[in-house]
């Protein structure tokens, strides 16, 4: 099952990632990076979406999966750890040159690296009614 759903998955797709400030869920649009079946997501170090992983690790995202008059969707669910790793870092940033959009190299201390550990991804095909949970 678990290849199955990363076939669906994209190097680089947006999607909806929530996180959470207190007691509020925070969500907003962002890449998704898909490398070697690991799951990454950058952003700034002084982003607000830095500060809430710092104070709770949990983080899920959305992918709606658009068929013909029909949606489905993957949401993927875990905790958020930064990556320090130099070569991770470029290794990830070479992968999605997007990241050099934004910042001049992999070790810019602006740019924060973050892996989401998978613990739960449900899947939901466009036009199904019910939705498959797969414990990562």
């Amino acid at each position: 099952m678990k290849n199955k759903v990363l076939a669906k998955l994209k190097k680089t797709q947006a999607v909806q990632l929530a996180t959470c400030e207190g007691d509020q869920p925070r969500l907003r649009p962002m890449t998704l990076i898909v490398k070697d079946g690991r799951f990454y997501f950058a952003t700034g170090s002084g982003d607000s979406k830095t500060r809430q992983l710092e104070n709770n690790c949990k983080a899920e995202f959305c992918l709606i999966i658009p068929s013909g008059k029909h949606t489905g969707y993957l949401r993927g669910s875990g905790t958020m750890s930064k990556v320090d790793e130099q070569q991770t870092r470029k290794e990830v940033a070479d992968w999605a040159e997007f990241i050099y959009n934004y910042w001049r190299e992999a070790s810019d201390p602006d740019f924060c690296l973050y892996e989401l550990n998978l613990q739960q991804m449900r899947s939901m095909e466009p036009g199904e009614m019910n939705e498959t949970i797969v414990e990562w």
